[in-house]
């Protein structure tokens, strides 16, 4: 019976340990945001380093509690903010006071950017799936023009063409990725 109760608690350690790690690899993937929010008020980068280690701390001591964290950088934000104000309340003779109606005009501009960073990830990518459909003569056209940066002189030479059919060309193919890419996103439940 031992064994079988042994057995069973390894699973659910296991299990345990790999969210910890995702959730680290989360913090890790985040920590130049969160150094960059902490720094815009705190301007030292010693004392920067001092309070991400510090948010890390109270991270990890939240895992190892169970604490459940759906907004992982949001929580780091808020925990940052929290000791942000304690530096400045310390800090009492500096000339620079942070409030907490300015802390959390900051935290919501770094969040609306979390937001934002996630709907053009999903707009690259529908971009992208709508650029494999295009026909080989499309994709070499954005390919000179986009990826290569040729001008449209140079691009109508390299395909044997005048300037006004690439231009005209090149707008049909915009408008083409424009529309297939606005249908993936109201499929998805982005439209906009």
């Amino acid at each position: 019976m031992t064994g079988d109760n042994a057995g069973s608690d390894g699973p659910r350690e296991s299990c345990r340990f790999m969210d910890k790690q995702q959730l680290t690899a989360q913090f890790l993937a985040n920590r130049v945001r969160l150094f960059s929010f902490i720094y815009a008020f705190v301007r030292s980068v010693q004392d920067t380093e001092d309070m991400v280690q510090e948010v890390w701390l109270r991270f990890s001591d939240a895992m190892d509690r169970g604490t459940e964290i759906e907004d992982q950088a949001g929580w780091c934000r808020g925990t940052a903010k929290n000791l942000i104000l304690h530096y400045w309340r310390a800090q009492r003779n500096a000339k620079v006071v942070a409030d907490t109606e300015l802390l959390e005009l900051v935290e919501l501009a770094f969040t609306e950017q979390d937001l934002d960073s996630e709907l053009w990830q999903i707009r690259q990518k529908a971009l992208g799936e709508c650029i494999q459909t295009l026909p080989e003569k499309s994709k070499r056209l954005l390919r000179l023009r986009y990826d290569e940066g040729h001008s449209m002189k140079k691009v109508a030479e390299l395909v044997n063409q005048s300037v006004a059919s690439v231009m005209m060309a090149l707008s049909r193919i915009r408008r083409t990725l424009q529309r297939c890419a606005q249908s993936k996103l109201r499929s998805s439940g982005f439209a906009r």
